[in-house]
């Protein structure tokens, strides 16, 4: 039955006829999806790296034990971190090493998105179809000035990338997200994220998913 479901919404959003699609039920079954995965994810611990680099020189490292918090949401525990490679930092690296900590934290919040907020993206959000993928786009979602584009798999609705322009301070912050799956569960593999105007990026990689004993 799901599958009939997505192969008309599929033919629907391809020839963008007259037919209305059932965004609402179409959100909610994205949004069961992922709160499947999550409550898969609440079963691991894991490791999470971010490297951050100002003008091509690492200023900041960051290795985290990580778990899904009360919230539903990943929960980190630094277990170590260091700044610039050179011995003393300068004042330009140190700044630099603080606003990619705040780009990763800015960025977060459009990875690990709530229920409602999945509703929202699918709802008022743009939707098409590319050959196996179904793509959610949406402007000024979570501010002014932001862009987000989510790309699932049509017929499972799991989550492939997501591309995610918004801003930091009125500059701009692009990140890249690239999902894995590790057993059953489908999470973020990578983020590739992105502050031009800062000459700043910074690299996050979980790695080491092990089940909870």
């Amino acid at each position: 039955m799901k599958r009939l479901f997505l192969f008309f919404a599929a033919g629907f959003l391809a020839l963008s006829g007259s037919a209305q699609v059932d965004k609402t039920q179409l959100s909610l079954d994205v949004s069961k999806t992922n709160e499947h995965n999550i409550q898969l994810l609440s079963g691991y611990t894991w490791k999470r790296t971010v490297e951050g680099f100002f003008e091509g020189e690492q200023v900041f490292l960051s290795l985290s034990s990580a778990t899904v918090g009360p919230d539903g949401k990943p929960a980190y525990q630094v277990i170590d971190k260091s700044g610039s490679s050179l011995k003393k930092s300068s004042k330009k690296q140190a700044q630099a090493a603080e606003n990619i900590k705040n780009a990763v934290e800015l960025v977060s919040k459009y990875i690990f998105m709530s229920t409602g907020q999945l509703v929202d993206l699918f709802n008022k959000g743009t939707l098409s179809v590319l050959n196996d993928d179904l793509n959610a786009e949406a402007f000024n979602f979570f501010s002014k000035g932001d862009h987000i584009k989510y790309t699932y798999d049509k017929k499972t609705l799991q989550c492939k990338t997501q591309v995610i322009s918004t801003l930091l301070n009125g500059e701009p912050v692009k990140a890249n997200v690239s999902y894995k799956f590790v057993d059953e569960l489908n999470t973020v593999d990578k983020v590739v994220l992105e502050m031009p105007a800062k000459k700043s990026k910074a690299n996050i990689t979980n790695s080491e998913f092990a089940k909870k004993l």
